[in-house]
């Protein structure tokens, strides 16, 4: 009764998160399933019992949920959302996570001081510290000097917003200490009671990182990294990408499949160590304990010293939970109540965090687990006990694979649905790429690079045991998986289904595998299942006929504009800015063109070689079909042009040179006109580069769309010098939709200009908090005089405009508007729910 009773709990968790967005009440809601329970009862579906229970789990998983979201906090560490520089007085609690140059810390405050003095306060903050300069540790006091800010990310229909993750995760407050600046040890953890165990964890993981540093290079250095310790900061993200697109990336993270390889190897080990036993002793130990259960007994020490060693994170700790359960199972002598036991593990870890449920990773692990269970069960293995190892090898080995088939192929359909809506991507050549990376894995890197840090850490060298030996084994496994994302289509990237359809999707699979199920329902559900997979993989566009839509993303501080034409051609003007660890166009650009149905640009545009415009652009020149791209010609010596130069040799993408007057796209019912820049010398009259400050924004790519009755401007950094030029050459510019110059920037006002284009809407891109102030009140003042409205992405996430070709008005939504709002009984919740339903039809129905 277990599985069931767990199952309402975990729908109760569910509704409790959801609910308060759904336009219906909870009373309603519990009606209704007691309605649902109390029919199942009459038809003898269900006993009264077990529906009472089924019932008052439900009820319990919401009630828990409702008293953990309101759990109540101590003074802020913000007194408002504007940034804030004060003193900083707190305790590590996570690992701290390095990466080349940066380290990155979690610290729970306990005294900030700032211009009204010194006060208490509680809560996270996330500080990056650069060029780190000493080693900290778990539990270490530290004092430190920054400039705080709230969390925050970029804003984008179906995006992920990271600004919005952190504050889940309880973090209050970020900022950055630069090298200039230190941070003060007012504590060591190593001497406290309660963080003594943790710190000692840190100061092996740091010294393995070294070690591993000075011995192996890239890209071996970065997954001996992420696999044996948990730092992912060091691998290469084109790497990473291919781990993706081999649908092997769950390899990276330290979760259930490491923990179960290990586990699986040690129990493997001890039951193959008591074959060999005389027999004498074998039988001395029958008596006392079987070899099974002394295997799972032996399993659990090296599970829990590596899930501790790979920094305790909360995914791994939650696996190191169900494989300690299902140990503890096997132990007792029960392994074919596998199912009871995942079920219990997963009740202890929503039981201690309810916000589980909506993480990735226990979404993903959870589900992969539950699938190997059921799968072993309905193939009697559970049953059985394990499977038969009798036989020559050749059949022993035929059945292995045959048992892998299943298994890989069931967890892969099973979290297909997953893996489409957080990542766009259907990764079918899991099913063979994990015969290789598996195994390779688990077998050879996972279990020497293990041997390999023990014995660093009991020898207490300055370099890495075997290291040479890792090197080749890590670099076969890269060298592999690079190979395999190198075949045509291994990238298979699809549009995010919808929630509804997820849940459509999981039941017609969970009617599929029930045992019990007709053969006609069986064949229903088949056939169903087969009918979502097939419009995931198909992707269509979503863009209704006769339609113009354009989307001005939220990209931070930068730009990103996307037209979707009529006709069916797509256009990119720009594509935000790319960093070290974070590439707008992979992040935010990419994913909002696949969720569109967009696999091919007519055309991408980067209107001037800055790192906020063009940075994003080589990644989307990587991954999509490109036909043309067209910029000002202006080359520069940085490092983000000479990636977007490689990028367009690389993909062959033709390209050319933009001036004013050229047609660059022109269909029956469009045109997108140049109107900037002038011809283009490399040097200016007075012998100075283009490239040196203002000039480079003032030969901007400026370009104008019409399309029927819609006119777009669209300036990119031009200022106010250019701004007249545009004038006295009689360019066209009163337009409906204008994107306000260079992020509404000073620089750029130009009341005349901006009175001639007389546009009823005016798009503002620029980041949270961006170190520019932008954009100037002086700049929003002018368009409000000119009576222009105006929209910023800083503010209000992405701006999507749209339009018939057959209406002169347009439709303008934003990011925040289309997010659904909680129902709050203090706050006319009727009229939140009407407006939530609206969106659930806007979005899921009308387009």
């Amino acid at each position: 009764m277990l599985l069931p009773l767990t199952g309402a709990f975990l729908s109760g968790l569910v509704l409790g998160a959801y609910l308060p967005y759904l336009p219906v009440s909870i009373l309603t809601v519990l009606l209704i399933v007691a309605a649902g329970l109390t029919i199942l009862e009459r038809r003898r579906m269900l006993t009264a019992r077990l529906g009472l229970g089924l019932y008052l789990c439900l009820l319990g998983g919401l009630i828990w949920w409702t008293i953990s979201a309101s759990d109540p906090r101590g003074p802020a560490i913000l007194a408002g959302s504007d940034p804030q520089t004060m003193q900083v007085v707190g305790t590590i609690v996570e690992p701290v996570r390095h990466r080349p140059h940066r380290s990155v810390m979690l610290v729970s405050v306990a005294r900030i001081t700032d211009e009204q003095g010194e006060r208490p306060a509680e809560g996270l903050v996330r500080v990056t510290w650069q060029d780190l300069r000493r080693v900290f540790a778990q539990g270490d006091t530290i004092a430190f000097t920054a400039r705080l800010r709230p969390p925050t990310g970029t804003l984008n229909p179906g995006g992920f917003d990271y600004g919005a993750y952190l504050r889940r995760k309880g973090v209050q407050a970020v900022g950055s200490v630069s090298a200039r600046q230190d941070i003060e040890l007012r504590d060591a953890g190593r001497q406290r009671v309660r963080w003594a165990f943790w710190n000692r964890l840190d100061r092996w993981r740091e010294q393995i990182r070294v070690a591993a540093t000075r011995s192996l290079d890239q890209p071996a250095l970065g997954i001996y990294l992420g696999l044996i310790i948990g730092e992912q900061g060091f691998l290469n993200q084109s790497l990473r990408d291919s781990f993706m697109a081999t649908g092997t990336v769950h390899i990276l993270s330290i979760s259930g499949s490491h923990l179960g390889l290990i586990a699986f190897l040690s129990f493997f080990s001890v039951t193959i160590a008591c074959r060999f036993l005389p027999p004498a002793w074998l039988l001395h130990l029958s008596r006392r304990i079987t070899p099974t259960r002394l295997a799972a007994l032996l399993t659990m020490p090296p599970v829990t010293f590596y899930a501790l060693l790979a920094g305790a994170e909360v995914a791994t700790i939650r696996s190191l939970l169900m494989i300690l359960v299902c140990m503890v199972a096997v132990w007792q002598g029960y392994p074919q109540h596998l199912l009871h036991a995942l079920a219990a593990a997963a009740l202890l870890i929503l039981l201690h965090d309810p916000g589980a449920i909506l993480d990735i990773s226990f979404q993903l692990s959870f589900t992969s687990v539950l699938t190997i269970a059921l799968i072993l069960r309905w193939r009697g293995t559970l049953d059985e006990g394990e499977v038969p190892a009798e036989g020559r090898l050749p059949e022993r080995l035929a059945r292995w694979l045959r048992e892998y088939a299943w298994i890989t192929g069931g967890v892969t359909l099973a979290t297909l649905p997953l893996v489409a809506y957080h990542f766009n991507q259907i990764a079918w050549l899991g099913l063979l790429a994990n015969l290789v990376v598996v195994p390779l894995a688990g077998l050879v890197v996972v279990p020497l690079g293990l041997l390999s840090a023990v014995a660093l850490l009991m020898d207490g060298g300055a370099t890495l045991p075997l290291g040479s030996l890792n090197e080749t084994a890590l670099s076969t496994m890269a060298g592999a998986v690079t190979w395999l994302a190198r075949l045509p289509g291994a990238e298979w990237h699809v549009a995010s289904p919808s929630i509804a359809a997820i849940v459509c999707c999981y039941t017609c699979l969970l009617v599929l595998g029930w045992p019990r199920t007709r053969p006609g329902l069986r064949y229903a559900a088949a056939v169903g299942a087969a009918c979502f997979l097939a419009w995931w993989a198909w992707s269509p566009r979503d863009l209704p006929p006769n339609t113009l839509r354009v989307t001005f993303l939220d990209v931070g501080q930068g730009d990103a504009t996307i037209l979707e034409l009529p006709e069916g051609e797509t256009v990119l003007i720009d594509a935000g800015a790319a960093y070290d660890r974070l590439d707008m166009g992979r992040a935010v650009v990419g994913p909002y063109l696949w969720d569109r149905g967009i696999k091919q640009l007519d055309l991408v545009i980067g209107t001037h070689p800055q790192r906020d415009h063009v940075g994003g652009v080589p990644w989307i020149l990587s991954r999509f079909d490109v036909k043309a791209y067209y910029g000002n010609g202006i080359p520069r010596p940085h490092r983000f042009y000479q990636r977007l130069e490689r990028a367009l040799r690389t993909s062959g993408v033709a390209r050319r040179r933009v001036e004013a007057g050229d047609l660059l796209l022109a269909t029956p019912s469009c045109e997108l006109l140049a109107l900037h820049p002038p011809p283009v010398r490399v040097r200016a009259p007075d012998g100075r580069p283009w490239s040196t400050g203002s000039r480079l924004n003032n030969h901007s790519v400026v370009v104008r769309l019409d399309c029927g009755p819609h006119g777009f401007l669209f300036p990119a950094d031009i200022e106010s010098q250019a701004m007249e030029p545009l004038r006295d050459n009689g360019a066209p510019l009163h337009v409906q939709v204008v994107k306000v110059p260079h992020h509404g920037a000073r620089s750029s006002l130009h009341e005349g200009w901006i009175h001639e284009v007389g546009a009823d809407l005016g798009i503002i891109s620029a980041g949270r908090f961006n170190a520019y102030r932008h954009p100037a009140p002086a700049v929003m003042q002018a368009y409000a005089k000119a009576g222009t409205s105006l929209r910023r992405t800083d503010r209000d996430g992405a701006v999507i405009v749209t339009g018939t070709m057959s209406a002169t008005n347009l439709k303008v939504r934003t990011a925040r508007e289309m997010q659904m709002r909680s129902v709050r009984l203090a706050q006319a919740p009727l009229s939140v729910e009407q407006r939530n339903a609206r969106l659930f039809w806007q979005q899921w129905v009308s387009e």
